[in-house]
């Protein structure tokens, strides 16, 4: 597993695809959740992502301090 971290602007068009994909699949499908992913504060986090054999396998944000709770 290769694990990376980057800040929002630092993303690509893949990987933020893959990012995407993933929390869709995880959220909407297998947990049935019904609200909605983007929340404007994925441009002020950093994102974890770990691949393997080039497929996104695992995905967290790092959210600072005080953007969601204070």
């Amino acid at each position: 597993m290769d694990w990376t971290v980057k800040y929002f602007v630092s993303l690509t068009s893949h990987e933020l695809y893959a990012i995407l994909q993933l929390t869709a699949e995880v959220f909407g499908v297998e947990q049935n959740c019904v609200y909605q992913d983007m929340d404007n504060k994925d441009q002020l986090c950093f994102h974890l992502m770990g691949w393997y054999n080039d497929q996104l396998v695992a995905y967290t944000r790092l959210v600072p301090p005080g953007l969601s709770y204070t």
